[in-house]
């Protein structure tokens, strides 16, 4: 165990607000002190191939192979002019004029609701 590369870790997770990061500081700190993939696996929730990858990013790059990169996400389903037509609607209309019974706020379930239309 090197006490050194673990304090690094400990000023890093109390440094980083982010908590995916947080998490990948964890399991490696928790590997550094002799726990076994799956054991730090079973802690975090995570597999056991999802700690080894943050384990060997460490191995090869130091605390900065444990940055992620940026997550876009899932695909918007709305073309350009739907958004458009979206955000007019949100701006310029309440539930009530849609057909909605009696409300006045727009929840995420109204919006897609009025959507799938």
């Amino acid at each position: 165990m090197n006490t050194n590369e673990i304090e690094q870790l400990n000023v890093a997770m109390k440094q980083d607000s982010n908590k995916r990061l947080y998490e990948r500081y964890l399991a490696v700190r928790l590997r550094l002190e002799g726990h076994t993939f799956d054991e730090i696996g079973e802690l975090l929730s995570r597999g056991r191939h999802t700690i080894s990858r943050y384990w060997y990013s460490y191995q090869s790059e130091g605390l900065s192979g444990l940055q992620m990169e940026h997550s876009p996400g899932q695909p918007t389903k709305l073309t350009e002019e739907q958004r458009k037509q979206l955000a007019a609607m949100l701006e310029q209309q309440q539930p009530v004029d849609m057909g909605f019974e009696a409300l006045y706020t727009w929840t995420l379930p109204l919006v897609a609701e009025q959507t799938l239309q």
